[in-house]
């Protein structure tokens, strides 16, 4: 008779603490279960300084707006065949301009359509007007040195980007964001700038917190 008492207060125990665990998660305070399943998530988009949504094939200028700083833009600095050279305009004389325009490209068709959302894999084409020879010299890619350059190609996972929103709040800016070199199989590496050789040149960086931010105009 014992054993049945002290069963029987066990499985009563058992009964209100499950009681109790059910009536702390109400409708104010839901049970969110983890998932492995990514095939309904809807990343959100990225937008310029309009407030639109970035899309596919069309043309953009990527600007630092950070004071003293400014657009991106393509040069050939060291008289190569194609430039090749992907660097950031500044607040001083020689470095003054209103950047190249860029259009954002995928592999394939995405479910996406023609939007850009946060940490989708991209490439990066800059729009110039450029010779036979240099045609397919305007993908972005990053070299052996870690700067960043074009030569790039379409379909090539080492030469993937990605877009990720930033807290920072800059006076006259809305829609920050930072730039991430994704190669394949490989942990992603923020954008930042740095000056070689006398350029402003765009590097990869390791550390998280240095990047440079940037924010898309449409051209």
């Amino acid at each position: 008779m014992k054993s049945i008492n002290i069963l029987s207060f066990l499985l009563l125990s058992s009964t209100l603490s499950l009681v109790a665990f059910a009536r702390s998660f109400t409708s104010e305070n839901p049970i969110v279960l983890p998932t492995t399943c990514h095939d309904n998530l809807v990343l959100p988009e990225v937008y310029d300084q309009d407030g639109n949504p970035l899309r596919i094939g069309e043309r953009y200028i990527i600007k630092n707006p950070l004071l003293g700083a400014g657009a991106v833009y393509l040069n050939n600095i060291g008289n190569l065949q194609c430039p090749n050279a992907v660097l950031q305009h500044m607040s001083i004389p020689q470095f003054l301009g209103k950047g190249t325009p860029v259009m954002f490209v995928r592999k394939s068709e995405s479910d996406d359509g023609d939007v850009v959302r946060l940490m989708t894999a991209v490439y990066i084409k800059f729009f110039v007007k450029t010779t036979k020879l240099c045609v397919d010299e305007t993908v972005w890619k990053v070299n052996d040195e870690q700067l960043v350059v074009t030569g790039g190609n379409v379909g090539n996972e080492n030469d993937i980007f990605k877009i990720k929103k930033t807290d920072l709040v800059i006076r006259g800016m809305k829609n920050v964001y930072k730039l991430l070199h994704c190669p394949s199989h490989l942990q992603c590496k923020n954008i930042g700038s740095n000056f070689k050789n006398g350029y402003p040149r765009l590097v990869t960086v390791d550390d998280d917190k240095d990047f440079i931010p940037f924010v898309f105009i449409k051209a």
